[in-house]
């Protein structure tokens, strides 16, 4: 779990986001998803849900009334949406090649047990959560496959095992898996470049005192509830789903302000799921 002090810390640069990414990174503890429910099942931060509600609802009326992106912006999104059909299409294609290679290794007389046995082995390696990966966001896609490119670097056997499973018009699966990874190089680039717009977008608008203050209250009580998970004794994977929209978005604002994103909480992106995480407030991208 990534410390609550590094976060405290990527906290300051999060006051440059807009109002509307302020209210998307809280909306998860507010709207009906896991992430609430794992709130509020936390003691020492239940009681702040009620000033969570109510500072997401100030968020909401704060926003401009045109609030959609720009064309620009907009190619963008729809330019993602369609790699990542592509990306899930790709995953889906290697998970399903691997495991016809293992149930076809078992039906062989005599079974090739050790075939099935690498065939196995591969795809935990490859999907560790199964295809849960396809439902992710595209910041964690993008992660995953830059792992399963180390993976097969790191891991010769991996690749080979791939290899050798044939695949009509693409040679063999290990094409089909550089395809894949190739996807993922793609929605790490768009989502830099929806975030390089949307800082652009953020800044054009001359900031006011009152949204300033609204700035100063979502610092002050989101590092309010950071303090108290790293004193909590709730279930892990509770404190986890809370943190998650902070976490994420300290990376974002780590890359785009020019501070390096620590290892440790890179790696956190790539591995966490995002499945739960309500629909933002307003079109800022999409959901793999």
């Amino acid at each position: 779990m990534v410390g609550a002090r590094r976060l405290r810390k990527g906290i300051a640069l999060l006051k440059h986001l807009s109002i509307i990414e302020m209210g998307s990174i809280i909306g998860p503890w507010v709207n009906k998803t896991k992430r609430r429910e794992a709130f509020l099942s936390i003691p020492e931060i239940a009681g702040l849900h009620a000033k969570i509600v109510a500072l997401h609802g100030d968020l909401l009326a704060a926003q401009p009334a045109d609030a959609t992106p720009s064309p620009k912006l907009r190619a963008i999104i729809e330019q993602a949406e369609a790699v990542d059909q592509v990306h899930d299409a790709l995953a889906r294609a290697v998970h399903a090649g691997v495991t016809a290679e293992r149930a076809y290794a078992l039906a062989e007389k005599p079974p090739a047990a050790e075939r099935a046995r690498q065939a196995e082995a591969v795809l935990a390696r490859l999907f560790p959560d199964g295809l849960a990966i396809v439902n992710a966001s595209l910041l964690a896609e993008a992660g995953n496959a830059a792992r399963v490119a180390a993976l097969l670097e790191q891991e010769p056997a991996v690749a080979g095992v791939l290899a050798a499973i044939p695949v009509h018009g693409a040679g063999d699966l290990r094409v089909v898996t550089q395809r894949w990874i190739a996807t993922g190089k793609k929605l790490a680039k768009l989502d830099d470049e929806r975030d390089e717009l949307e800082a652009e977008r953020a800044t054009a608008s001359p900031g006011s005192e009152a949204m300033n203050r609204l700035r100063a209250r979502w610092i002050r009580l989101v590092s309010q509830v950071l303090s108290l998970l790293e004193l909590s004794d709730a279930d892990p994977l509770a404190i986890a789903r809370v943190r998650l929209p902070v976490l994420k978005a300290s990376a974002r604002a780590s890359k785009r302000y020019g501070a390096p994103v620590p290892a440790e909480e890179a790696e956190a992106l790539a591995d966490e799921d995002d499945d739960d995480v309500a629909t933002p407030v307003a079109a800022n991208g999409q959901n793999g």
